[in-house]
């Protein structure tokens, strides 16, 4: 095992793992990196740096200058029903999830200080399943079942069958069903025809979950990222550094239905990024990453149809007399209101403290959180039966992770490879109709100019 006093210490500073956030992801494969030689890095590190093993890298470290770092994720995203109401109750929402995403980010160092990065994501699986049953669970259900409600009740309070909401809705779900057949029009404009003899509180569970019910989601391109990295502070205990990032809305958003899942957010963001470190002891490094994105303007997105919700829109929904269309256009604009702030704490450690023969292998255990921003659709957000996917209050999603991580610059001919394992699951949430365990590989490759 060569003595880590031949390497230079630079070299053991060189980036964190890459943090790919909810299901998105992103994808690409790289050609192999040329080798790195004893040459590839700086002559001389600077004193401040800390000998910290690089499988216990800093939070804030950079690249060193004219190093770049290549990053290929594969991450999966899988979930059996679980889903978080609004309360934060955990629920079994009913619907599953199998995603999978890959992708390449690329990554420069500037200067000593200053690292430049993008990353260009590929989702090349995205499947959700739904059990109608356990779907009622979801707040979702609820609020649109309760729609349909009050307009079932608009129609029987005026032909006199009942008096008011509470008693029409005593009826219905005791099953009450009209005697003959009659014509409504629902709030995206859609004509439905309700059946005499079929009791109101199955059709509308029928009408609901057909139009949740999901098929084969997106797959592509998501939002690309580029953003800037500046340590501005290092010393032999701590460190801190900046980032900028532009979340560009390369994915596909705006024309996808509400049976499918998107690949991006459909809106340019900006965030500011923190990323500090602590360094424990020789064995422990303690590290925070804090992320706060603000949407830019509005984004696009267009209407489903709810009796066929693999279809947009083309009807009408301008209210006539006696109808419950709501009058919004087909298509629309959305925005993504306040501040989204998301994150994670984590502890590393080098499996060097336990033997010399496991130098290249580290380990780390990280609490993460996402506090997402509403979606609102003309200034709704209430999760309504209105045909636009996503208008929703604010979501929060926490996870409980461990990581892995083979660093190819501790062996005795050392290999400029890095590979990261993680896997996250989630410990709390509030307003999330899905609620995955991630799973990560992260491959880095280096290569000095």
């Amino acid at each position: 095992m060569t003595k880590s006093g031949k390497r230079p210490t630079i070299w053991k500073q060189l980036g964190a793992a890459v943090c790919i956030t909810g299901m998105a992801g992103a994808a690409v494969s790289a050609q192999a990196f040329a080798q790195a030689t004893e040459d590839a890095a700086p002559a001389a590190a600077s004193t401040s740096e800390r000998p910290a093993p690089y499988a216990m890298s800093p939070e804030s470290s950079t690249l060193p200058v004219n190093v770049m770092r290549a990053r290929i994720p594969y991450v999966s995203a899988t979930s059996s029903g679980n889903a978080y109401y609004i309360d934060g109750k955990k629920i079994d929402g009913g619907l599953s999830a199998n995603i999978v995403a890959t992708g390449l980010a690329l990554e420069y160092g500037f200067s000593e200080k200053l690292t430049f990065g993008m990353l260009v994501p590929f989702v090349s699986k995205n499947e959700l399943g739904m059990n109608a049953n356990n779907f009622k669970n979801q707040r979702g259900y609820f609020n649109s079942k309760r729609n349909f409600y009050e307009a079932a009740s608009a129609l029987m309070i005026k032909q006199g069958i009942c008096s008011d909401n509470d008693g029409c809705f005593g009826m219905i779900e005791q099953g009450y069903a009209f005697p003959y057949d009659l014509s409504v029009q629902l709030t995206t404009g859609e004509p439905l025809t309700v059946k005499a003899g079929v009791p109101l509180n199955q059709g509308v569970h029928h009408l609901v979950a057909n139009a949740a019910k999901p098929v084969s989601g997106e797959t592509g391109m998501g939002d690309i990222d580029l953003g800037l990295k500046y340590r501005w502070f290092n010393n032999e205990t701590m460190g801190h550094a900046i980032g900028l990032v532009v979340h560009v809305p390369t994915g596909k958003y705006e024309d996808v239905t509400l049976s499918q899942r998107a690949t991006g957010r459909g809106i340019m963001e900006l965030a500011v990024r923190s990323s500090f470190d602590y360094k424990l002891s020789d064995d422990f490094i303690a590290g925070w990453q804090h992320s706060i994105d603000y949407a830019v303007g509005k984004g696009k997105i267009k209407r489903t149809k709810l009796l066929a919700n693999t279809e947009l829109s083309d009807i009408d929904s301008t209210a006539a007399e006696g109808s419950f269309a709501d009058g919004f256009a087909n298509n629309n604009e959305f925005e993504r209101p306040g501040i989204r702030s998301s994150g994670f704490v984590d502890v590393k450690t080098s499996f060097a403290r336990f033997s010399p023969m496991m130098n290249s292998l580290g380990g780390k255990v990280r609490y993460g959180y996402d506090f997402d921003t509403a979606v609102r659709v003309e200034d709704m957000e209430d999760a309504v039966s209105n045909g636009f996917r996503g208008a929703t209050e604010r979501s929060s999603m926490q996870t409980l992770g461990l990581g892995l991580v083979f660093d190819g610059f501790q062996l005795e001919n050392r290999i400029p490879v890095r590979v990261t394992w993680d896997i996250d699951a989630p410990i709390a949430g509030a307003n999330k109709a899905v609620a995955a365990v991630r799973n990560a590989v992260v491959t880095e490759l280096f290569y000095k100019f």
